[in-house]
């Protein structure tokens, strides 16, 4: 199943997940309303494609006013946007998701696929980052972490913040990327027992 990223954060704060403040842009019809919501400070917007490498071919702006939001919206809608997964041929951005900017000190990769060959979840973490998390993956494994979860038993808060300090994070960090864990979880779970894992 493919959604795109502003789908994606509604099912995550669904499931208790802090995420940015952020709206959608379905159209350009949509910009006059979604600018009047938009609170002083500065915002990113990004191009709802399917593919991986957004950043890297200018599908992703920043903008530091509501005022700003129209040109970025009139550069990204329509655009073709050429990545290392589409191919020449690239992708017609369509929608946009206008999110409040963030202080990043530094990124982290969490996630919950399903292992096959195991049989079960397995929550994927890395301290750097999921940019380029498949290169990541064929040229440095060991920088990822492969934690298998019962998905009977489920993650326990002991188990989540276990798996967590293999980022070498302070304790307080712990605690918040581990409860991030349980939630991540918690939807991949039930991602399972709809028939529809994500």
């Amino acid at each position: 199943m493919k959604i795109h990223e502003y789908q994606a954060k509604e099912i995550l704060k669904k499931y208790g997940m802090p995420v940015p403040n952020g709206m959608a842009l379905l159209s350009p019809a949509d910009v006059p309303g979604v600018a009047a919501q938009l609170t002083a400070g500065a915002w990113i917007v990004k191009a709802q494609v399917h593919t991986g490498g957004r950043g890297k071919a200018g599908g992703i702006l920043k903008i530091t006013s509501a005022n700003e939001l129209a040109g970025a919206a009139q550069t990204l809608f329509g655009k073709t946007l050429v990545t290392h997964q589409t191919g020449p041929s690239g992708v017609v951005v369509r929608k946009l998701y206008v999110e409040q900017a963030q202080s990043v000190a530094q990124e982290l990769y969490l996630a919950c696929v399903l292992d096959r060959s195991r049989g079960c979840p397995v929550l994927m973490i890395s301290r750097e980052g999921g940019m380029d998390i498949e290169e990541l993956a064929r040229t440095r494994p060991e920088a990822i972490t492969f934690q298998p979860v019962d998905p009977v038993e489920g993650l326990t808060a002991d188990q989540a913040r276990a798996a967590i300090q293999s980022l070498g994070l302070a304790p307080a960090a712990i605690e918040s990327v581990a409860a991030a864990a349980q939630a991540i979880f918690l939807r991949c779970v039930s991602s399972l027992r709809d028939g529809c894992f994500t």
